[in-house]
Formats: C-alpha cells, structure tokens, sequence
C-alpha cells in the first residue's frame, strides 16, 4: 500500500494535538531517510508543531523505536530497518532538544520495552496479534503479545503493559503455517 492510500484508508499518518496539558506528536517513521518528498515536508511540519509545546511535556508517538540503547548505536544491516535510521535520528533529537520530551512512545519490534534515557521514558509496545520467536529475531527485550494503556496527567504520565481479555501468546510459525507455509 502507498502512502497516500493508507491516508485515505486509515487517516493522517503524522497528527499533533493538546490533551491533559501535554503536547502530542505522531510521526510516519517508515519515511524516514526515504528520500521521499514527504520525509523533508514531515521534518518542516514537525518544527511548526515542536514550537507549539509552549512549555508543556511533550509525547512522540512513531512507529519505529528511536533507537536501542543510545542515541548514537551504531547502525548496522541488521539494526537499520529496526530503529529509526541515522541521520534521521540524530535531525529528531536535534529538534526535540528544545522541548520537555519526556515519553517516546513506539512499536515496530514486536517485543516489550519500557526505559528511560536520561529524562525521556522510552516504551516500546509489544505486538497485539503474535511473537516473533528467538529464531527469527534476537531478544531484546520481553517477547508477548499485548497492549499498552497511557493514562496523562498535567505533569505525569501513568504507563500500563496489559494483555486483553483472551489474549495469547502467537508465535509467528502458528500463524504462517496456517497460511500456507512459509
């Protein structure tokens, strides 16, 4: 699906909007370093809307988590379609350093992972429908299926990992065998 589908499918991919006194921004990431004419009218729009926060903390949400352990990890073939590639990362945290970022909020990687780097939570959402076993993918963190439910306040935000009722562990081979092999 193109980019412009998915928008008249689905809606906005990038949207920003004031809630409980914060500031939200959601980001398209899978353009990042595209090249794509969208990539640089999303990093202009991005700016208009960083200069909007007016003092109020700030919560990135994008699909790809920003990066692994630190901002400058190396990038390596394995780790480039993972994380949000360099040197889009490096214009992103340029651009934020002039806001209270404290909640980066991604997926992407299909394993739980909540941390925080110097004053900004990073929580990585797990997946809602399956797992990507060890054999396919390396543990970085806690591989289940479920949810994650924000809860803001003025100056706090509250972060629950929680599972839906009959949720349940898939491994990716159960649902490829299903369709058919793999």
């Amino acid at each position: 699906m193109h980019r412009r589908q998915f928008c008249e499918i689905i809606g906005e991919d990038h949207w920003s909007f004031e809630a409980a006194d914060w500031r939200f921004i959601g980001l398209n990431s899978l353009v990042m370093n595209s090249g794509l004419a969208f990539e640089a009218e999303q990093f202009n729009w991005l700016a208009a809307e960083i200069s909007r926060a007016n003092g109020r903390p700030v919560a990135l949400f994008l699909h790809k988590p920003l990066f692994l352990g630190l901002p400058d990890d190396a990038e390596t073939p394995e780790t480039s379609i993972r994380y949000v590639p360099q040197p889009a990362r490096a214009k992103l945290i340029d651009m934020f350093g002039s806001v209270d970022l404290r909640l980066i909020a991604s997926g992407h990687v299909h394993q739980r992972r909540d941390f925080t780097f110097r004053h900004t939570r990073h929580v990585w959402a797990p997946s809602a429908g399956f797992v990507i076993n060890d054999s396919r993918q390396d543990r970085i963190a806690i591989k289940e299926v479920g949810l994650v439910e924000y809860r803001f306040r003025p100056d706090s935000v509250e972060v629950r990992h929680v599972r839906a009722a009959g949720q349940r562990d898939v491994d990716i081979e159960e649902l490829l065998a299903q369709m058919g092999g793999h």
